[in-house]
């Protein structure tokens, strides 16, 4: 089980941490929302507007060293 970051992009920005197989599991659990929020970093904090027609934009493979 490696470790992804998932860019997304909506009105703001996202980028979350999943622990996963594969690239395309990493972006099913971000959209699933299967992941603890103090995993994600996004712009969308205090906003009073929704996450509407979010997209992937990136996966990248996380090694220990870049946690």
């Amino acid at each position: 089980m490696a470790k992804y970051k998932v860019h997304t992009k909506w009105v703001g920005y996202s980028a979350v941490f999943v622990e996963a197989s594969s690239p395309e599991e990493a972006e099913e659990k971000v959209f699933s929302g299967d992941y603890h929020g103090c995993d994600a970093e996004h712009t969308g904090f205090g906003l009073d507007y929704g996450y509407d027609h979010e997209q992937t934009i990136k996966i990248e493979e996380i090694h220990d060293e870049q946690v």
